[in-house]
């Protein structure tokens, strides 16, 4: 049954992604098959064989390629939001030329999964994994400095995604702890990310321009897995199990506060007039401000944004009727948020309105996956809706709307090969100025492709997507919307299209 969660790694703070890992479970390799929780698990060696008494140590890893065409003009950018292109993106000075992207590329990236499993003598089962990437985003300079190394280490430099312990039994469940993946993106069903690199939220989609590429709105994103949790999954009893989380905040792969090392929204906060002001005294000596991992209150709007208490649960059924196999899973996805303590400024999302100060809704999700298999035929899909926004499931402000996906999907596997495609319908609120004016934005991705394994650790990929982003009154190349000086927003720019056919290569062991 296709069953896959991924290995994503939207963490642009427009929720873009970087370059992922498509099979995403190789770090819980030995893990997976200890505990008999399968997600998909897409690796070439087989899982350490543990004995009562004795550990097995494993260093996973993958080594990924893509050479592809792309069809991506919608981000060529003179930065200007006029036909003319006679301003630039503030309204100011002249554009006197258009940057422009080739068609095609080549583009590659590689991970690694060191970790552990054990089983102790009285059947206990034990492990932890680390996840270590260096796909980091960074300029690619040019003439001297064209050499990565020379130029910028930090586009090959190393840094952990996830790392988390387990302990567990077959007839208790398992616990797991650390920066590491909720139940909803373990056991994410109707997907369909099992053909190529991954479709719609593949590795190759990445080698487009962020601006026009579609959002995956799932929970298999880094801005929402990678958080720190605590995390019980159950064993499996008459075709049923599930599990549930606890992310007490956005923090993740440190146990420091993080207070007074700076802020993700900048080294400023917004004060009771909504003016920024530098940020000094509190903010900057390590006393609760903003930038500290367990805030709960803050008088920086965009702090309010943040995460705080989000239970996840799941429930999975899977089982067979004759010939046909099913999963299914319905998930609930609830929380809060950092508080905006702020005073004397009314909460308000519009522009034309004054000072923006949005009131922002916790979580509120439900999800649900099916999946029909007969034979190497799989057909599916997700549907997910709720108070979220963009990708990472962003929070939504009070009276704008919410988001409503949906995704059908197919594949076939037949001995070495695997074809499949799927479509990807994406509403959501989007930029909130234009929202709060009643412009949603809509997104539509399909994608199609297959996967040939060559010999055990070798396959080759052929994938194509194509993607559509609209919201009136936005323009997505330069970011402009509605201001009071532009009611209506930005006229151009407000769709946006892209395609790309990619060939890639694939290396696990």
């Amino acid at each position: 049954m296709q069953q896959k969660s991924k290995d994503n790694a939207r963490s642009h703070p427009r929720s873009r992604r970087m370059l992922r890992n498509v099979s995403a479970r190789a770090l819980v390799l030995g893990t997976a098959a200890l505990l008999g929780i399968t997600h998909g698990v897409a690796v070439a060696a087989d899982a350490p064989s543990v004995t009562p008494g004795t550990v097995a140590v494993r260093l996973n890893g993958r080594f990924r390629l893509f050479a592809f065409a792309a069809s991506d003009g919608d981000a060529n950018n003179n930065a200007a939001g006029t036909p003319s292109g006679n301003v630039n993106a503030a309204g100011n000075g002249t554009a006197t030329g258009r940057s422009k992207l080739a068609s095609y590329g080549i583009g590659e990236f590689a991970r690694l999964y060191p970790g552990f499993d054990g089983v102790a003598a009285n059947g206990l089962k034990y492990g932890a994994s680390i996840e270590i990437r260096q796909d980091n985003v960074s300029g690619a300079g040019g003439g001297a400095f064209g050499s990565i190394t020379a130029q910028d280490r930090a586009r090959g430099a190393l840094y952990i995604r996830r790392e988390w312990g387990y302990v567990g039994s077959e007839k208790f469940g398992t616990l797991r702890f650390g920066s590491t993946d909720q139940p909803s993106s373990l056991y994410l069903t109707g997907n369909f990310e099992n053909f190529n690199d991954g479709g719609i939220d593949g590795d190759a989609p990445a080698l487009l321009s962020p601006t026009v590429l579609v959002t995956w709105p799932f929970e298999d994103v880094g801005s929402y897995y990678t958080t720190n949790k605590l995390i019980y999954l159950s064993p499996q009893l008459f075709g049923f199990d599930g599990g549930i989380s606890f992310e007490p905040s956005t923090a993740n792969v440190s146990i420091n506060s993080n207070c007074g090392a700076g802020s993700p929204v900048g080294a400023n906060f917004v004060n009771a007039a909504g003016a920024f002001t530098t940020a000094t005294g509190a903010s900057a000596t390590g006393a609760a401000s903003a930038g500290c991992d367990r805030l709960s209150a803050s008088p920086n709007n965009a702090e309010s944004g943040r995460r705080r208490n989000t239970v996840d649960a799941l429930v999975r059924y899977r089982g067979s009727f004759g010939p046909i196999g099913v999963a299914a899973t319905a998930a609930g996805i609830v929380g809060g948020h950092v508080r905006d303590n702020q005073t004397g400024v009314p909460f308000n999302s519009n522009p034309l309105l004054g000072t923006i100060r949005n009131d922002f809704d916790g979580l509120s999700v439900a999800d649900f996956g099916l999946v029909l298999t007969y034979g190497g035929l799989s057909v599916g899909g997700k549907y997910m809706t709720g108070r979220f926004n963009n990708g990472g499931l962003g929070l939504v402000p009070k009276g704008l709307a919410g988001g409503d996906a949906a995704l059908l999907g197919t594949s076939y596997t037949a001995g070495p090969l695997i074809v499949g495609a799927h479509a990807l319908y994406y509403k959501s609120a989007g930029d909130l100025g234009n929202a709060a004016n009643g412009r949603q934005r809509t997104e539509l991705g399909v994608a199609a492709g297959g996967t040939y394994s060559l010999a055990p650790g070798l396959v080759v990929y052929l994938s194509w997507v194509y993607s559509q982003r609209k919201q009136n009154g936005f323009n997505f190349v330069t970011g402009q919307g509605v201001t009071a000086a532009s009611p209506g927003g930005n006229a151009f720019s407000n769709k946006v299209q892209a395609q790309f056919i990619a060939l890639g290569t694939g290396f696990s062991w």
